[in-house]
């Protein structure tokens, strides 16, 4: 099959099941400059309305009392990519802005900025409703919060102190490189989502490297979302594919026939850094699954996606979405990656940024 023009194989994935699953555990560390450790985007917001508008190339779903939303930065769009109509923003409210928290050791990755309300205190995200947070600080994982996805018992998750984006725990995500591994954590907490749209953000680091080879076919998801359509199960959402470290927008729909596309970005996948990945799903029409990727606050407009687009079989639908995996699941053998890290996790109904 083709993505967008260019070739994209995902050779087994008929005999891979969706399985709505996901974990992790606790231990101490190190922490990132400026990151004062609140896991809060600086936003807030009411219940989600059913229409939606974009903003500079952001889908944003209308909403009823939520506060302003920040939109990534523009760029060409990419092919497909196409907004529902109808509906309007919501008003009042910030986005939370505040100064950097003070430093300490850090890993390499991108600056952070702390919310915080007119009083100077922070705004910290609580989990309710559309909203689930995470910075894995309290010990081990929130098992009302999660679920574990770890069929390969050779892999690991626990929680651990050996990179940090904020604080002083991460989860630690361990694979055995040339083995075909699934790792993850789900949460169904903020799902059904509002309006079957819904955005997940995580900061990630890997090491030693991602897989590199000419005409390779690694192609593993780190955040996607889970559901049926009418004809099966359905895993749409974002991870690396090929063999040059590409970022891949990804959708594959099990019920017959079995279909599978998305776009591969120019931008590659960088290790040993943290990462700021956030990925929007937008279900909202029942015809078209929309998708929208943004890495480090800057939107990757080649991973724009809409299913709608072209000659798609009637099962290329989306699901009603029942929950969000994070992590690593590799639909092949896959060398050289051994670890991943997760930390400052956010799911919502908004646009939430990279902010925590």
């Amino acid at each position: 099959m083709t993505t967008h023009g260019r070739p994209f194989s995902l050779r087994c994935l008929a005999a891979v099941a969706v399985v709505a699953g996901c974990s992790g555990i606790d231990s101490p560390g190190n922490q990132r400059p400026g990151s004062g450790r609140p896991n809060s985007s600086g936003l807030t917001s009411g219940a989600t309305g059913a229409s939606s508008t974009t903003n500079n190339g952001v889908i944003t779903l209308g909403t009823s009392g939520s506060t302003t939303l920040t939109s990534s930065s523009g760029g060409a769009g990419g092919a497909g990519s196409v907004a529902p109509t109808g509906g309007s923003g919501g008003s009042g409210g910030t986005d939370g802005a505040g100064a950097a928290g003070a430093g300490g050791n850090s890993d390499a990755g991108i600056a952070d900025a702390r919310g915080v309300d007119a009083d100077g205190s922070a705004v910290r995200c609580v989990t309710a409703g559309t909203e689930l947070c995470d910075d894995f600080e309290s010990g081990p994982i929130d098992l009302q919060k999660w679920k574990i996805n770890k069929p390969s018992s050779s892999a690991t998750i626990t929680v651990d102190g050996i990179h940090v984006h904020g604080g002083s725990k991460a989860v630690h995500i361990k694979v055995v490189p040339g083995q075909q591994s699934t790792a993850m954590l789900t949460e169904a907490v903020t799902f059904p989502a509002a309006s079957n749209a819904f955005y997940t953000r995580i900061f990630a680091y890997f090491t030693p490297d991602l897989p590199v080879a000419a005409g390779g076919d690694f192609h593993m998801g780190f955040i996607f979302g889970t559901g049926k359509n009418a004809l099966g199960n359905v895993q749409a959402g974002m991870g690396l594919n090929g063999g040059a470290k590409q970022y891949l927008g990804y959708s594959i729909f099990f019920g017959p026939p079995s279909y599978e596309f998305g776009p591969l970005s120019a931008t590659k996948v960088m290790p040993n850094q943290w990462l700021c990945l956030e990925l929007f799903e937008n279900g909202t029409d029942p015809n078209a699954e929309i998708r929208q990727v943004w890495l480090d606050g800057k939107e990757l407009t080649d991973l724009r996606s809409n299913s709608s687009a072209g000659n798609a079989p009637a099962n290329h639908k989306p699901p009603p979405f029942t929950g969000v995996a994070i992590g690593i699941w590799q639909y092949h053998p896959t060398p050289t990656l051994s670890d991943m890290w997760i930390d400052d996790v956010r799911v919502s109904s908004q646009k939430i940024g990279c902010e925590i």
